[in-house]
């Protein structure tokens, strides 16, 4: 029994094709079975050739070789971001310019779910145990307190996670780092220009104190103003002199900041 034909079918008249009907199946109008055949066969080679072109290029490196606490902050830290809540903290001059020293404002979830294996430092902004120490996020035992808590966060995992909560540690932690520079007479010395030990004049900044303390602690700030101001012919060991010269380049690094006297937190 012969298959019924669409209504359309069974109402056209059968035609032969013409010449002009031939060429426009030539020219990507109607194709034979012959044009079809070989189109699929085309794209079938066209597959396979990308298949092997992907095949010789060096695979990225997937998702899954991450440690797995890494992976689901990564994407826990990714979720939290949905909508860029964060967009006027991470605005702060100071905020952007301490990430991008830090080496973090361009990793994925723009560095929130970052770990460093060796320091231990914690997110966007590199944030050390000690530091967290300091403001009241853990106890001496290195446990996560009721402040941190507050903030959605009992373990490094939830850290990593919660973009929000590292903003308010970073808030907690700048606020610390401005009584600390005030307690020791450095936010004193803002304003002045003292030889770094590579003999280059540095100006000092309310700023560019507070993200040297970021990165090697106001305690160390203080010795370093001490050695220029009090004994800057004082030999340095090579310990000394890698931690001074690290701090004169943040201090060098943020002068550009724009005021001296600016609300930094």
């Amino acid at each position: 029994m012969m298959e019924a034909l669409p209504i359309a079918a069974k109402s056209a008249a059968p035609s032969v094709p013409g010449p002009q009907a031939g060429a426009a199946a030539l020219s990507g109008g109607l194709k034979s079975p012959f044009q079809k055949l070989m189109d699929s066969k085309s794209t079938e080679w066209k597959s396979a050739g990308s298949k092997r072109a992907l095949a010789s290029l060096p695979p990225p490196p997937p998702e899954a070789s991450l440690p797995a606490p890494e992976l689901l902050a990564r994407k826990a830290a990714a979720r939290a971001m949905a909508g860029d809540p964060l967009a006027p903290a991470r605005a702060s001059p100071l905020r952007s310019l301490l990430a991008e020293a830090e080496g973090t404002a361009d990793e994925p979830c723009q560095g929130y779910a970052i770990r460093n294996t060796r320091s231990g430092a914690l997110g966007r902004y590199q944030i050390l145990p000690v530091a967290l120490r300091d403001i009241g996020w853990q106890d001496a035992q290195g446990r996560w307190t009721e402040r941190a808590a507050a903030a959605g966060v009992r373990s490094e995992a939830d850290f990593l996670a919660r973009p929000t909560a590292q903003e308010q540690a970073m808030a907690d932690y700048l606020r610390r780092t401005e009584q600390q520079l005030s307690a020791n007479g450095a936010f004193d010395k803002a304003g002045r220009r003292l030889t770094g030990v590579d003999g280059q004049p540095i100006l000092l900044t309310r700023t560019g104190l507070v993200a040297a303390a970021h990165r090697q602690g106001a305690g160390a700030v203080a010795r370093w103003l001490e050695n220029r101001l009090e004994k800057p012919q004082a030999p340095l060991s090579p310990a000394q002199r890698n931690l001074f010269q690290s701090i004169e380049t943040r201090l060098r690094n943020f002068t550009s900041l724009p005021g001296g006297s600016e609300k930094i937190a």
